[in-house]
């Protein structure tokens, strides 16, 4: 097989976005160095290459074929990564799958994709893999177990899954065969499958190795799941094409992150946009600033956590469906700012009836791509849903945003939790960015509640740290000195944890549909007035 052609990994052409070449020239090039660090065990380059092939083989060798899928339900672990890269070899698709899944949800993904086999972990046999139903199980002709609690009569152990001998399993690659299968989180309804093509999948790394300046002698820390994006597509990826080392955690801890980030020797780490302020609220440790990390991926600029914590968070906006299309290198920075449009798309703001808006006013995100097969071509089985994301030719990402003079984009919200407030258009992330920054408050939303005039009321839901006592008034008392009139909550209720999606996203049209909980306080029928604010003088002559 051919050895890639480029070592600029930023600028891959679109047609060299395929695994193989790069997995071989990795190998040949690194060799013994470390790759892959996970569960204590480090994996180089060379072995990361001979394991994965092995692995490879032996999926060939239990009949799965180029244009097979198969589904993934493992925890962060070597095999998830070896069978992601394995199944590129092969031409087959992976279709990662949330481990907290089960039931319905489970059924509905296995179905949609078609997944012929299914690797999973052995503490997930008895709670999801009994947990499907009848047909379901019937479609999958291999279930492979990860680990050491196994029904030899039905499954087939990881371990046997390698074949040493045997020919080359890999095939000719093409940039636009499907890598996987990626399952959208579903916040304001049922998951969509994202089909994303080899070119498509590497897009986001290339983009991640542009934003973060990522280098051989780095070494990446993501304690996220590898199911998810950020972990995959924009860590192990990015890592394994320039050659750099990535450490995966088990799992996001908080009172742990800067330690392991020490531990590992990190000069770049991961996170999401929730977990910078969960950090900024953990006791301060010598770990805060003994790490090596000077760049994390993605958050919002945040200047006490930045001080704190001697590192710069970096921005960036994207989607499952497009990958990385906005992006704010650290040098050209503007607060509050997702960056400018991708040299590969092009973006706009447009209004309801998908006309462009003048600078500084919200309106609909909206992109395209410049390059061919960046981009998914469809929702898996929904025609419908596809050509309505789609229309009048620009992909509706179903954000808000603004875009100033300069080009300098914003995001303001999700389109579908947009707060209509006395004539203003609210944005739910300002009410919770100055609610949250409440001492007593670890996490909270704002939702829209049905109001007079077709207009809404706003609604805090919240969860109160550990041994915080905080009444509703209090926290009116406290708001009323730091958020606009129009943005204060009519409604508040306290509760002891936030719905959320398999992948840890808050669920908050679970808690519109539920509305109001019995335990939830009214401003008016409490009879709470608000302050009088002092009327704006004119400036003196």
């Amino acid at each position: 097989m051919a050895i890639c052609s480029t070592t600029d990994m930023r600028n891959l052409p679109v047609e060299e976005r395929v695994l193989g070449p790069i997995l071989r020239m990795r190998a040949e090039r690194e060799g013994d160095r470390p790759y892959l660090t996970v569960r204590g065990r480090t994996y180089s380059f060379a072995e990361t290459e001979a394991v994965t092939r092995s692995i490879a083989r032996g999926l060939r060798a239990r009949g799965i074929a180029a244009g097979d899928r198969v589904a993934l339900m493992l925890p962060n672990c070597a095999e998830f990564v070896f069978t992601w890269y394995a199944c590129c070899l092969m031409g087959a698709a992976l279709v990662p799958i949330n481990t907290d899944y089960r039931g319905h949800l489970l059924d509905v993904v296995l179905s949609d994709s078609g997944a012929k086999a299914l690797i999973i972990d052995e503490t997930l046999v008895t709670l999801a893999l009994s947990s499907i139903a009848a047909p379901i199980r019937a479609q999958l002709g291999l279930v492979v177990v990860v680990g050491s609690n196994l029904d030899s009569g039905r499954h087939v152990a990881f371990q046997d899954l390698k074949e040493d001998a045997g020919p080359d399993p890999e095939v000719p690659g093409d940039f636009r065969r499907i890598q996987s299968l990626s399952y959208t989180s579903g916040t304001t309804g049922s998951s969509k499958g994202v089909p994303l093509v080899n070119s498509h999948a590497f897009s986001p790394a290339c983009t991640f190795l542009k934003v973060t300046d990522l280098e051989r002698s780095d070494t990446l820390y993501t304690p996220l799941p590898l199911f998810h994006g950020v972990a995959s597509r924009l860590g192990v990826l990015p890592a394994l094409m320039i050659g750099a080392h990535a450490v995966l955690g088990e799992r996001f801890s908080a009172s742990r992150y800067w330690r392991e980030a020490t531990e590992c020797g990190a000069t770049a780490a991961h996170v999401i946009h929730t977990i910078p302020q969960v950090l900024l609220s953990q006791p301060e440790t010598p770990f805060d600033r003994a790490h090596k990390v000077r760049r994390i991926y993605i958050g919002h600029y945040d200047a006490a956590f930045e001080e704190r914590f001697n590192t710069h968070l970096l921005q960036a906006y994207g989607l499952t469906e497009t990958g990385v299309v906005m992006y704010m290198p650290v040098a050209a920075r503007r607060a509050g700012s997702v960056g400018k449009a991708h040299e590969d798309w092009d973006a706009q703001i447009v209004d309801e009836k998908d006309f462009p808006v003048r600078p500084g006013s919200p309106g609909e995100i909206v992109v395209r791509p410049r390059r061919p097969h960046i981009m998914m071509q469809g929702y898996l089985n929904k025609p419908d849903e596809t050509v309505q994301a789609w229309r009048n030719l620009w992909f509706h990402t179903g954000d808000i945003g603004k875009q100033d003079e300069d080009g300098y984009f914003y995001f303001v919200d999700r389109k579908k939790e947009r707060i209509r407030r006395r004539g203003e258009n609210v944005s739910s992330t300002d009410v919770e960015s100055g609610v949250a920054a409440h001492p007593s408050i670890l996490e909270c939303v704002a939702l829209p509640h049905p109001a007079p005039g077709g207009e809404d009321d706003i609604r805090i839901v919240a969860v109160l740290h550990e041994d915080a006592a905080l009444t509703a008034p209090d926290l009116m008392d406290w708001l009323q000195d730091r958020l606009p009139r129009f943005m204060l909550p009519s409604y508040i209720e306290f509760v002891d944890a936030l719905p959320r999606t398999p992948s840890n996203k808050i669920e908050k049209y679970r808690l519109l549909q539920q509305g109001l909980g019995p335990a939830a306080w009214s401003r008016d029928e409490a009879g709470y007035v608000l302050r009088e604010r002092p009327e704006r003088r004119s400036p003196t002559p």
